[in-house]
């Protein structure tokens, strides 16, 4: 480009610009001056072309008393606008460059340093944006699979079975998408057979099945590392509930109905207080005739602590005709052995009560012996919850009449329940 004699001034209605040549060390250099709100000012460029073009945007602003933003680019200035364009354009960021600028200046303020690709890197390691695909029961289907070849018990993976079973028959899509609204929704909706919202016991039991659930998922990288939904999705509080106990009356009818392979089940719950789970995994080479004690070992036990239950003359009375050298005492699957309890309730007449062999057996016990602390070594349970939750239930005279229940020497069994 010819360059013009100097100083050029441009104007354009009542406005005026001037350009100067003003070499340095050698090197051509130009300088464009005006005049905005009474204070002259300056700006510099290597190149007329770029001093000409910013000469006229200036006099656009002025001549639209627009205020005028610096927009001449030192050589330095522009290297570093080019070499800012080309790293958008590499990491494919169609974003406008002082967008870009004003995004990092706010990570910088938010961290209170520059650790921006740092943070960026940690984000995109707990938030990967390419999470697999999996449904809810893909991921619950998988999860229980994984327990099941664990060797867990049988009574365990029924209870994962059912309550997930639950969970993803109501919660569809994909287990990323699920939230602490949708938990608190399914739970809070959670009801019984009769229509009434489930206990607070029955609502925890849940919750604790859908933690684990996601936790396994998180492990497994179907969610994000800091996926902390359940946080946010309050345990009720158990208060325990009334305590539910078979009468002298209500058990002998349970036993006098009961066929063979059932009776273990009952008088070892009525009269030993072993749990549910506990008697499933019985062998009789644990009831010790010899020494007068049932056995639970650490491995079969909910608290994984050895204890020793004293065989009282009357299980003892129970349980010989029945015994085995060796082999499960109870010898059928769970869904068998609680259709043959419901068969037996009907034709007992007798309402079945949740857990309440067990709970028989710690209140007559506690009122036999008058032994807070031994009845909780034998129960597998606490002095405390013994104390506060057992006492007081039967008389002593009630107590020894329980554990005076004995089989008729005569007595005709019904078949086991047909599956």
């Amino acid at each position: 480009m010819k360059l013009p004699e100097f100083p050029k001034e441009l104007k354009r209605d009542s406005v005026g610009v001037v350009i100067y040549k003003t070499p340095s060390k050698g090197y051509d250099t130009f300088t464009l001056t005006y005049y905005q709100d009474g204070r002259r000012r300056r700006e510099y460029s290597n190149e007329y072309s770029t001093v000409l073009k910013r000469a006229n945007e200036v006099l656009d602003d002025l001549c639209q008393g627009k205020p005028v933003v610096d927009g001449a680019l030192k050589t330095a200035e522009r290297l570093e606008f080019f070499r800012a364009k080309e790293n958008l354009k590499a990491k494919n960021i169609t974003l406008p460059l002082d967008v870009v600028a004003r995004h990092f200046a706010e990570a910088v303020k938010l961290l209170g340093s520059d650790l921006v690709i740092e943070a960026a890197r940690e984000y995109a390691k707990r938030h990967p944006q390419r999470l697999p695909q999996k449904t809810v029961a893909e991921v619950a289907d998988e999860f229980i699979a994984v327990k099941r070849a664990k060797g867990i018990s049988r009574r365990y993976e029924e209870d994962l079975v059912y309550r997930l079973g639950q969970f993803k028959a109501v919660v569809q899509g994909n287990i990323s998408q699920v939230d602490a609204e949708v938990f608190r929704s399914f739970l809070d909706g959670l009801t019984k057979n009769d229509g009434k919202k489930i206990s607070a016991r029955s609502y925890n039991n849940f919750r604790l099945a859908l933690n684990t659930l996601f936790q396994f998922a998180k492990k497994r990288k179907y969610l994000p590392t800091d996926w902390n939904e359940f946080e946010a999705v309050e345990m009720m509080k158990d208060n325990g509930g009334a305590i539910e106990i078979f009468t002298l009356d209500e058990i002998a009818k349970l036993l006098a109905a009961a066929n063979r392979d059932l009776i273990p089940f009952l008088a070892i719950g009525a009269f030993a207080g072993l749990r549910s789970a506990e008697i499933e995994r019985l062998d009789w080479r644990d009831v010790k005739f010899e020494t007068g004690f049932v056995i639970v070992e650490a491995g079969n036990a909910k608290t994984a602590m050895r204890r020793q239950v004293e065989m009282r003359p009357n299980l003892r009375a129970w349980l010989e005709p029945l015994a085995k050298n060796e082999g499960r005492v109870i010898p059928f699957a769970a869904d068998e052995l609680y259709k043959d309890l419901r068969a037996t309730s009907d034709e007992a007449k007798v309402p079945w009560k949740h857990n309440a062999l067990r709970h028989s057996f710690i209140s007559y016990r506690v009122a036999e012996s008058g032994d807070v602390n031994r009845t909780a070594l034998e129960a597998g349970n606490t002095a405390t919850m013994i104390f506060s939750h057992y006492r007081e239930l039967v008389t002593p005279k009630e107590a020894k009449a329980w554990f005076g229940v004995l089989p008729e020497k005569k007595s005709k069994r019904r078949p086991a329940a047909k599956s």
